[in-house]
């Protein structure tokens, strides 16, 4: 590869990743929102190198002697202006990117990781807020719903049950059944483990579907020791787009 196909490749990568940052935003399915600040700029510098690595090419090649060795020099037998040929292999990326750019993590790794599930979230500091009692579907975050049903569970059930909660997320198969899932990630999609929620009472849609479930919390029949994943006696069922950020 020579120094000139380094400097182009430099300015494609720099090119693609501001293209899924600030062109399509697809870096949430990989990072979280918060890295847009570090992918920025780290862009840039790969353009900015790039393009100063080609002009210094051009300017070298227009003021190169007709003759470049002299006084005897002998040839070295390696041309140093030439990279190795699987330097080649970084074009990988920018293909992925532009052509078959993977979308953010879904029913496969949820079900691949069932062993895995997230523990419940911690409360805030100051506790959750009184769910309100008029009937009215409380939209909640899969962690928000899987805290405080354990939370319930473990104490006093009157804080959740009987409430109708609105929860979003993308279908996973389970068993015969199916899950309401959301994954969390800590940095980035390489850390993601998922939030799942087993819905009762209703069909289940096509794995990866995104759904907006609305039910109330089930809790474990009396002597049971239940399972780790909580469960929502589901009342309506629609389809939703994915949301931008889909991970929690």
């Amino acid at each position: 590869m020579s120094r000139a196909a380094q400097n182009l490749l430099l300015i494609l990568i720099g090119a693609a990743v501001l293209w899924i940052t600030l062109g399509s935003g697809e870096y949430v399915n990989y990072v979280r929102p918060g890295f847009r600040y570090l992918l920025v700029p780290a862009a840039s510098a790969l353009l900015l190198l790039g393009a100063a690595g080609l002009r210094r090419e051009r300017l070298t090649a227009a003021g190169a002697p007709e003759h470049p060795r002299e006084h005897g020099d002998a040839p070295s037998g390696h041309d140093h202006s030439r990279g190795p040929r699987t330097a080649w292999l970084l074009c990988l990326p920018v293909l992925a990117v532009f052509l078959i750019a993977p979308p953010a993590l879904g029913s496969f790794t949820a079900t691949r990781d069932s062993g895995r599930a997230a523990p419940p979230p911690a409360p805030p500091a100051e506790g959750f807020n009184p769910l309100p009692a008029n009937g009215t579907p409380v939209t909640m975050s899969m962690g928000e719903f899987i805290g405080r049903a354990w939370e319930a569970r473990t104490g006093d059930p009157r804080k959740l049950q009987g409430v109708p909660v609105r929860l979003i997320g993308f279908v996973s198969p389970a068993g015969k059944g199916w899950q309401v899932t959301r994954l969390k990630i800590a940095c980035c999609a390489g850390d993601a483990v998922p939030f799942p929620v087993r819905v009762r009472g209703l069909p289940r849609p096509p794995a990866d579907t995104w759904v907006e479930v609305v039910g109330v919390w089930r809790p474990p029949a009396p002597g049971t020791r239940g399972t780790g994943v909580q469960e929502l006696d589901g009342h309506s069922l629609k389809r939703v787009e994915k949301p931008k950020n889909p991970y929690e």
